[in-house]
């Protein structure tokens, strides 16, 4: 969470600026931003949900390359099940959670990829919470109806289709990191699909190794699309 209030309630044991702290640490080192966000915290709701996953990419100390979305699931040894029996505390509606989780989606720009939507907690452990496992495609189905769609990584994976490399372009999309430029170097079909992509870093700040000083760094690259044993050649693949 990017709330104070709510990194409190739930006793977090940090603040939002040492996330943004450490996170700073992690761009200037080179290493790719993988994080986890939960709704449904102790002192959030639904609004307040999707203010602060906006956040997380309208600060350029924040965006993160990957991301977990996790709404919380209330187990029984958790602290938070005093709050809920006390009436403080409750889980979101399918409704409400479907509403948040939509807002989220469509909130990712194409640089970031949704890994996970649901945490995999077995049904039988837990006391209330959304139990549906495949919520990433009941989102997907619901935008979709609306004619919209994620722009995530994940959601735009070439996967198992074929592809033309001659069709494919370049594309780059830049932001500011909070420590310098960020470029985010895709190979994407007429549709948008992802074939492949490299995150490159342009620090401006003084880095942190001396063996990075004036350097460009290459956090991450990554190429989609079906395996082949080495040397071989597929169409498409």
């Amino acid at each position: 969470s990017l709330s104070e209030d709510v990194l409190r309630l739930n006793r977090r044991g940090h603040t939002v600026e040492q996330t943004r702290r450490a996170i700073r640490l992690l761009r200037l080192a080179g290493f790719k931003i993988y994080a986890h966000w939960m709704a449904n915290l102790y002192g959030s709701s639904p609004e307040a949900d999707i203010e602060d996953y906006r956040r997380l990419f309208e600060d350029a100390d924040f965006r993160p390359d990957e991301l977990q979305i996790y709404p919380c699931s209330l187990i029984e040894s958790a602290e938070l099940m005093r709050f809920y029996e006390a009436g403080e505390w409750q889980a979101y509606t399918h409704d409400e959670l479907l509403d948040v989780l939509r807002a989220c989606f469509l909130a990712t720009p194409e640089y970031c990829r949704l890994t996970r939507v649901v945490r995999d907690i077995p049904s039988t452990d837990i006391v209330t919470g959304d139990m549906t496992t495949n919520f990433r495609q009941v989102v997907e189905q619901s935008l979709a109806a609306q004619g919209q769609r994620s722009a995530d990584i994940r959601a735009r994976e070439v996967r198992h289709q074929a592809v033309d490399p001659d069709a494919l372009a370049l594309d780059v999309v830049a932001y500011d990191s909070g420590i310098g430029e960020e470029m985010f170097l895709q190979y994407i079909t007429p549709e948008r699909q992802i074939a492949a992509f490299l995150r490159l870093s342009l620090p401006s700040e003084p880095l942190l190794l001396p063996e990075l000083d004036g350097a460009a760094m290459i956090r991450e690259v990554h190429v989609y699309g079906q395996s082949l044993v080495v040397g071989d050649e597929a169409p498409g693949r």
